[in-house]
């Protein structure tokens, strides 16, 4: 159920639904909606927004809360969010979308279009924010942190998950038009050695000085690796067919990128340093934008840089 200044929304019937077949693969989708609004009935406004429930067969086979969006100028792709994806607390997981207890958000809708998740606990509360910026083609999200308790907090962190598997026009399935800038060049992901992953389609990135090897880190428990090249830019880019349209993740302060290539997900990340210490009574906010651009990822990269220098 769904609330917008004290109102109630029903809960759409749960329906079923496959989708299209990616990868030689059908992927069978269950989804019920749990907002019953869209920003974007306009036809002169560029975004449509809805939350659903959804189900991912071998990622979140008891589905969970995801925020659909759609970009006027790009039909027939969906772009999807898990805001977040997972929190941490004193360096531990306290909550995550994959877990019994977080399957599903109940988000709010202001008079502004900002959806907002509020989650509490005993020591800390966290809003998380996504605020949709017309003029500009992108949406800020915002997680806050606010400490509770009468002890310091440290590494308090979110993960913010940006899905293309719904956006056709978007995947790339080597990784050839996800671009990030590695090593102090602007390349594709298909020319780093994936293959030393125990799972090739799952490959991240640490931010230049965050470590001094030069070496592949593989995970054996997710199977995914950290690479050895280095990420210069916290943007992370998927560019369209015939590079005609980009869009892009990017957090302040970031510390890494990530990118699960797999056929359920298709997702990129630009993750923050964590929070390293909050006082009791203190807030401090992590951050990141959502970019759309029409051309190719240059493009993307100059209007990043332009925002970037008069809000952050």
């Amino acid at each position: 159920m769904f609330k917008q200044n004290n109102f109630s929304f029903t809960r759409r019937n749960f329906i079923k639904r496959v989708s299209s077949v990616i990868c030689g693969t059908t992927l069978a989708l269950r989804e019920s909606s749990v907002l019953g609004s869209r920003i974007g009935k306009n036809p002169h406004q560029k975004f449509n927004i809805n939350v659903y429930d959804r189900m991912y067969d071998g990622h979140r086979p008891k589905g969970c809360t995801v925020i659909a969006i759609e970009y006027a100028d790009w039909p027939g792709n969906e772009f999807g969010l898990w805001l977040p994806e997972g929190i941490n607390v004193n360096g531990k997981n306290v909550w995550g979308n994959w877990k019994e207890d977080g399957t599903h958000q109940d988000f709010t809708l202001d008079s502004q279009g900002r959806l907002t998740w509020k989650y509490s606990k005993e020591s800390f509360q966290l809003n998380s924010t996504l605020t949709p910026d017309e003029k500009n083609s992108c949406f800020w999200c915002r997680h806050t942190f606010r400490n509770k308790s009468d002890r310091p907090l440290s590494k308090l962190s979110t993960q913010t998950c940006f899905h293309l598997v719904n956006a056709p026009q978007f995947i790339s399935i080597r990784g050839e038009r996800l671009w990030a800038c590695l090593d102090g060049q602007w390349t594709t992901t298909d020319k780093v050695p994936r293959h030393e992953s125990p799972d090739p389609r799952r490959i991240g990135f640490l931010k230049e000085g965050v470590r001094s090897e030069r070496t592949v880190i593989k995970v054996k428990s997710f199977p995914s690796a950290t690479m050895a090249e280095t990420a210069h830019h916290p943007l992370f880019i998927a560019e369209s067919f015939g590079a005609t349209a980009s869009v892009g993740v990017a957090s302040r302060n970031f510390r890494s990128l990530f990118n699960n290539n797999d056929y359920i997900l298709r997702c990129i990340h630009s993750e923050p340093f964590p929070i390293e210490k909050l006082m009791p009574g203190e807030s401090e906010d992590l951050e990141s934008v959502i970019l759309f651009s029409k051309g190719n990822h240059e493009v993307l990269l100059d209007r990043f840089e332009k925002l970037k220098s008069r809000y952050w």
